[in-house]
């Protein structure tokens, strides 16, 4: 009878695991529950003893037969949980009829594990798409578009993917969901980056310029990691511009602690980009959050030391503080927001500028007829005007000819954003996308494609000025994305890109150094949601 009963129950308890799948883990978004779920499967065998030895006093003599048989229970619940859930993912999903990995349409280990292998996800989903076509399901709800007329769509229409929900309980502007209160926080934004904001950041983007070009008067004819330089001086920029004070990593030459803890978390979002349920783990587990602790109790001080500061020029956070400071009370949220605010200025406009500026600084150096045309482009600009400004580096055809190449074939976000499909649907061409399917647009794919590009792995600058013939597709080349969701920080990044590359051109020419092989390069950038690069060792000879 005994028996009879505990088979009974490991059924009643298995049946339930599997309505607690189709009934509620089927639907919505649970990442961001992880710990949630472990305390309340934690708690449940405590539960599940105390019930057992009041309903069943006569079948359970002891304690410990009691919290055995609840743990088994709990075991049989949670196998028909997963068994629920693969054999649904595998055989019923909305996404069944989409080509891909097999192994894929069961958990997003598999796609991880292919980011794990050395941090190329854009080259593994790129042979994805090579082997299956243009949709590919590289995960249970996910599905990696490689159409042309995907990207302009997806930027604009549906809402961003859970992957946004990385930052929390702080919610910056860049990962803020909401369409309305992305709206509103927008507005707040856009005074910081109007074009009397952007004129007042030019004496400390030029001053912080010509902290670079000393450097590389300095070290001229001496091998050079640019990749270090390129990454002080964005990083000092935007120290500048959002807390005050530079990190003066270009006068010391030592990474500071925010660039070095900044690399480290985006490794990890680069590795487990597709696992966010990890992410609450790590941050409420001890020993694995001391870091992130530690790092944001830094920035709590640096955003405090901005408060009571103000600078003698704007700077990005003046607004945002402003819009803070009018608020009777801020909520305990609203100033958990105003230090991911603070994060995002600092990130946003650093790890992209420094990787676009060595990206575009390799291809100068294997490409020197490139290099000698821009060279003779900016020379007849200085000789014709007595004074350069940064705007008028603007008209220069070849330099921003220069700069979108690099970015096309080293793009800042080269994986693509992710976004979430609206309860209708979507048609994307000729292919139906079901409701709320996680989809992402793999921007390097894109820009490789011969479909969209002539020659897509040369770099041709001229595609973009005397030969556009060369651009099938320019609606999929959007580096700093449209609509709603355009990077913010657009017109500073470029102003920072041309300036330095103008100054730098002038003055010298450059090329690799004796042991800087190019496929090092290459094969040594890693995909961390931003992409970062590896040592770029150049060589600056003073042009004659």
């Amino acid at each position: 009878m005994i028996d009879i009963r505990a088979t009974l129950a490991k059924q009643i308890a298995f049946a339930a695991g599997v309505v607690l799948h189709l009934a509620v883990f089927r639907i919505g978004e649970w990442d961001m529950a992880t710990t949630s779920l472990i305390n309340t499967f934690a708690l449940l065998p405590l539960v599940a003893t105390a019930l057992l030895s009041r309903v069943f006093p006569d079948v359970y003599s002891s304690l410990l037969q009691t919290a055995t048989a609840a743990a088994t229970l709990e075991g049989f619940l949670i196998l028909g949980v997963y068994t629920s859930m693969m054999i649904y993912r595998g055989w019923f999903h909305r996404l069944r009829k989409f080509p891909g990995p097999f192994l894929a349409r069961f958990s997003n280990l598999y796609i991880t594990a292919l980011s794990a292998k050395n941090l190329h996800l854009y080259n593994e989903v790129q042979r994805l798409h090579q082997k299956y076509g243009d949709f590919v399901r590289v995960g249970p709800s996910e599905i990696s578009i490689n159409d042309p007329g995907a990207l302009p769509l997806l930027q604009t229409n549906p809402t961003k993917g859970p992957w946004y929900n990385v930052l929390q309980p702080r919610i910056s502007l860049q990962v803020i969901r909401d369409k309305n209160e992305h709206l509103v926080r927008r507005k707040i934004w856009d005074r910081a980056f109007s074009a009397k904001a952007l004129r007042d950041y030019e004496p400390r983007v030029i001053r912080h310029a010509n902290n670079l070009l000393e450097h590389l008067a300095r070290t001229e004819g001496q091998p050079i990691n640019v990749s270090d330089w390129f990454n002080f001086f964005s990083f000092d920029v935007m120290g500048d511009l959002a807390w005050g004070k530079s990190f003066n990593m270009l006068r010391d030459g030592i990474k500071h602690y925010f660039m070095v803890v900044l690399h480290a978390d985006m490794t990890n979002i680069g590795l487990f980009s597709h696992m966010l349920w990890l992410f609450p783990i790590f941050k409420a587990t001890p020993i694995l959050n001391a870091e992130h602790r530690r790092f944001w109790d830094w920035l709590k001080v640096q955003v405090s030391e901005r408060r009571r500061k103000e600078p003698e020029l704007p700077d990005v956070f003046s607004p945002l503080l402003e819009a803070h400071n009018a608020k009777a009370k801020p909520t305990a949220q609203e100033e958990l927001d105003l230090e991911g605010d603070a994060y995002l200025i600092a990130v946003a406009g650093s790890d992209t500028v420094a990787a676009s500026l060595g990206s575009l600084f390799f291809e100068l150096a294997c490409d020197q007829d490139s290099l000698k045309k821009l060279q003779g482009e900016v020379d007849e600009l200085f000789e014709a005007q007595e004074e350069v400004t940064i705007r008028s580096l603007a008209n220069l055809p070849f330099l921003d000819a220069v700069i979108n190449e690099a970015l096309r074939l080293h793009p800042p976000v080269p994986s693509g954003v992710q976004r979430v499909i609206p309860s209708q649907g979507m048609h994307i061409g000729d292919t139906f996308i079901p409701a709320d399917t996680l989809v992402q647009v793999p921007t390097y794919t894109q820009l490789r494609d011969v479909r969209n590009f002539e020659k897509p792995d040369e770099f041709a600058p001229e595609r973009w000025t005397t030969k556009p013939e060369m651009v099938k597709e320019a609606g999929v080349f959007m580096p700093f994305g449209t609509g709603r969701y355009m990077c913010i920080g657009k017109q500073l990044a470029l102003m920072e890109i041309r300036w330095v590359t103008a100054q730098i051109v002038r003055r010298w020419d450059v090329a690799f150094a004796p042991d800087q092989g190019k496929e090092a390069f290459i094969e040594g950038q890693r995909d961390t949601f931003t992409l970062v690069l590896p040592t770029l060792n150049l060589i600056f000879t003073r042009r004659a």
